[in-house]
């Protein structure tokens, strides 16, 4: 009797490579850190760290107290005073000496204060600010109430003329007589240089003038040359086109053998009208 053959199949497994932990048979647990022990190996530099930032931060070893300002006069050492200290208010750092910007402080005041010939921010470790500004800068002179004093560039009562000389400044009459006092800012800036470059053009021309005035506001200036006859301006408006404005029409008139007789106005903007 024959057997019966039988056709059988296999299947090739790879057999799966065992981790070594199987392969061991034993697992390891991950390990724990200890803070306890990483808290004492780095607190020296935890403490340090700390105790800097307090000193820093939240001491007065290097906060900004009192500041030395050495000005001129003592009005203008109290405007340089007060706006000193608005600049260290003014950010959560302002008053921490470290932190203090002397170059962007020093830019600022001379900004505020245009007239001054020179700024000094001195910076002493650890909280000490020195603010150092020489005599300003003689703009005009400005008469009013029977008295003359020297305004700055910036437009500050800096003194009271008695009888030194003025060197060649503009003198502006206030036809309102307003009382003023030394320290007081009583006109800008703009102002003081429109009235420069004028009286530089009226003395290079030969138009004297005989007296610069202004009535109840600032805006609107009256110049009596020594022609005899008024030049009526608008300080608001550009300088330089008012003045190019009287050099066509004096051109002009020239050219005909006029002169006017009464004004010459500029207050309109562009335009010249002449009696």
């Amino acid at each position: 009797m024959k057997r019966r053959q039988v056709k059988r199949s296999y299947e090739f497994k790879i057999p799966e490579r065992k981790s070594s932990r199987e392969e061991s048979g034993i697992i390891k647990k991950p390990k724990k850190i200890n803070w306890a022990k990483i808290s004492i190996k780095y607190s020296p530099y935890i403490l340090a760290f700390i105790v800097l930032f307090y000193i820093v931060f939240i001491s007065n070893v290097f906060r900004v107290g009192k500041v030395d300002v050495q000005g001129p006069n003592t009005e203008l050492t109290a405007s340089l005073t007060g706006e000193v200290d608005k600049y260290l208010s003014s950010g959560l750092t302002g008053r921490n000496w470290l932190f203090l910007n002397a170059s962007d402080l020093k830019n600022r005041l001379q900004k505020t204060f245009s007239g001054q010939e020179s700024i000094i921010i001195q910076k002493s470790f650890p909280n000490r600010l020195t603010v150092k500004t020489d005599e300003q800068k003689s703009g005009i002179v400005w008469k009013t109430g029977g008295g003359r004093y020297i305004v700055s560039l910036n437009g500050r009562v800096i003194g009271e003329v008695k009888d030194q000389n003025i060197n060649g400044l503009a003198v502006v009459n206030d036809g309102s007589n307003i009382p003023v006092s030394i320290g007081d800012k009583i006109i800008s800036r703009d102002f003081v240089d429109f009235t420069i470059k004028l009286n530089s053009y009226l003395k290079a021309n030969n138009l004297g003038p005989e007296q610069i005035s202004i009535a109840e506001t600032t805006s609107e200036m009256t110049v009596k040359t020594n022609s005899g006859y008024d030049i009526r301006l608008n300080t608001s408006e550009n300088i330089d086109t008012q003045l190019r404005a009287l050099t066509g029409t004096l051109d002009s008139l020239k050219s005909q053998n006029k002169k006017p007789t009464q004004y010459i106005d500029l207050r309109v903007s562009g335009r010249a009208f002449y009696k």
